[in-house]
């Protein structure tokens, strides 16, 4: 039990703010704020710190929204995510290409594995990870001076992570303090809340050290710019493929409105870093792409998302590449045929005709109310059906359990939901004498 100096028990959060002192000290006195202070910070650090903190926050706020853990969720409310307003900074300084402090950004990785370990296995120490981001706001009026200084940035652009009314800082910090000491936590709980926190201090810590000073040979380009959220995984270094990325997944989601209506901007920035992942895979033989492209076909069929998507932004990939970077047509060509494998083991399953077919009943039992999630949903729950009889297991109930979950669509829905997907497995079964091209989910 820790106690103040006249013997009383600390609150949780004071003895957090013990607990946590000589970590943020030392976090205070890393050259990058020295630097920020003389107006001498690059501006790849600052971007770097943009890019770093989204990835930290953006699976540090998930984690929080999704725990099951009652004390956590009795402290977090969602007005505390402060990913949206990263994410318009970032957007801000888009257009400049500012290349990426690879280092910071492998650092921020880290952050979020410890993060994801501690959800898992102690989630009530999550909390402590949330009060060292929320405390963060305590100094964001002082630091947003500086950047605006250094950089020359005015009202808030780049500056909305760190612009807040003044007047509202310390009631929310009252706030949200009163609700973390309300929480009953065993001394041993204390200590794993105390021990994140102070974790979290060092991980971040790990960031701005590698934020400044800048190693030229540390610049590159890594997922994270793309999406916060998506992890270690190659993309292009040519900007040309990056941009004939974000393009492709931006059409496919555009003809799609299913993608925005379940996942939200969360899930767009997911699609455009697996367009940018899969625009490396032309570098390899077409064998290798199209067992990374089944991999990926099943990994995203048990989230919800039919291999059909993933077929149509593998061909606008394909065009966009060939399009902008010729002299690497054989590379589009490689995506080209993963995407036509694709579809030629669903084919086994279901033909083109068997999808419009269901398509097209769908439609005609909804009427004006098929378009609720966008067209082509009876194609998509048909090509469900495929992707688990070619051994996607989940595929089907990934998709239905959101599209028949009550009230989110008319009542007419389920009914058309399950006859969709009768049909197509009556399909499948008509067609079960057709020879099989091979598992379209094996990697």
């Amino acid at each position: 039990m820790t106690t103040g100096i006249l013997g009383q028990q600390l609150s949780l959060s004071e003895e957090l703010r013990a607990e946590t002192f000589a970590a943020h000290a030392g976090l205070q006195a890393e050259p990058f704020f020295g630097a920020l202070a003389r107006c001498q910070l690059p501006l790849e650090s600052y971007v770097g710190q943009l890019r770093g903190l989204a990835v930290v926050h953006g699976v540090l706020e998930q984690a929080l929204g999704e725990s099951a853990e009652p004390r956590v969720a009795a402290v977090w409310r969602d007005d505390l995510r402060r990913l949206p307003r990263l994410l318009l900074d970032l957007a801000y300084f888009a257009p400049r290409g500012v290349l990426d402090i690879t280092g910071a950004a492998a650092a921020a990785v880290r952050a979020t594995e410890a993060i994801r370990r501690t959800a898992a296995a102690q989630p009530v120490a999550l909390l402590g990870y949330l009060y060292v981001i929320e405390g963060s706001n305590l100094g964001a009026a002082t630091l947003r001076r500086l950047y605006a200084r250094a950089f020359l940035l005015a009202d808030d652009g780049g500056l909305a992570y760190l612009t807040q009314d003044p007047a509202a800082v310390q009631p929310r910090w009252t706030e949200f303090r009163q609700r973390l000491d309300a929480q009953p936590l065993s001394e041993h709980e204390r200590r794993l809340v105390a021990e994140a926190a102070a974790t979290l201090f060092g991980l971040v810590r790990d960031i701005f050290s590698a934020l400044y000073p800048v190693q030229p040979e540390s610049l590159g380009h890594v997922a994270t710019t793309i999406n916060p959220e998506a992890g270690r995984h190659p993309v292009p270094t040519d900007p040309r493929q990056m941009e004939a990325a974000l393009r492709a997944a931006d059409a496919c989601w555009s003809r799609y409105p299913y993608f925005a209506h379940r996942y939200g901007e969360r899930g767009q920035r997911f699609a455009r870093s697996d367009a940018a992942w899969l625009a490396t895979l032309g570098q390899y033989d077409a064998v290798q792409v199209q067992q990374q492209v089944r991999w990926l076909g099943r990994l995203l069929a048990a989230r919800g998302m039919p291999t059909l998507l993933l077929q149509d932004q593998l061909e606008r990939l394909a065009d966009e590449l060939a399009a902008v970077v010729p002299e690497e047509s054989a590379a589009a060509e490689r995506l080209r045929g993963a995407a036509a494998a694709l579809a030629e083991v669903r084919r086994q399953r279901l033909t083109d005709a068997d999808l419009l077919a269901v398509d097209r009943d769908f439609r005609a039992r909804l009427g004006d109310q098929a378009d609720a999630c966008g067209p082509e949903m009876g194609q998509l729950l048909a090509c469900a059906v495929a992707d688990e009889l070619n051994g996607c297991p989940g595929a089907i109930d990934s998709l239905t359990q959101w599209l028949t979950a009550p009230g989110r669509f008319p009542g007419a829905w389920s009914v058309a939901v399950s006859t969709a997907l009768d049909q197509a497995r009556a399909a499948a079964r008509e067609g079960a004498a057709r020879p099989m091209a091979g598992p379209a989910c094996v990697p």
